[in-house]
């Protein structure tokens, strides 16, 4: 390790490593992992009416709009063939 490195080292591990020393691994503190199991759900989800009741109203149009245009555009390649 070099001089000018040596403080990093000093704050990170108590004290300077050298560059052919293993610095000591610690396994991390049991607090930081969330012990909940995966499909424990803390909070309830809101419902898919929920959802679609706080989508403000324009929404509603454009999308009706894009799907208008799909439609149209697979219909006339259809149509094409």
């Amino acid at each position: 390790m070099t001089s000018a490195r040596r403080p990093e080292g000093v704050r990170a591990c108590g004290r300077a490593a050298d560059a052919f020393e293993t610095v000591a691994w610690r396994p991390p503190s049991a607090a930081r992992f969330d012990t909940r199991v995966a499909n424990d759900a803390a909070t309830p989800e809101p419902t898919l009416n929920e959802t679609i009741a706080r989508l403000p109203g324009w929404v509603a149009i454009v999308a009706g709009g894009v799907v208008a245009a799909l439609m149209g555009a697979l219909f006339g390649g259809a149509l094409a063939l």
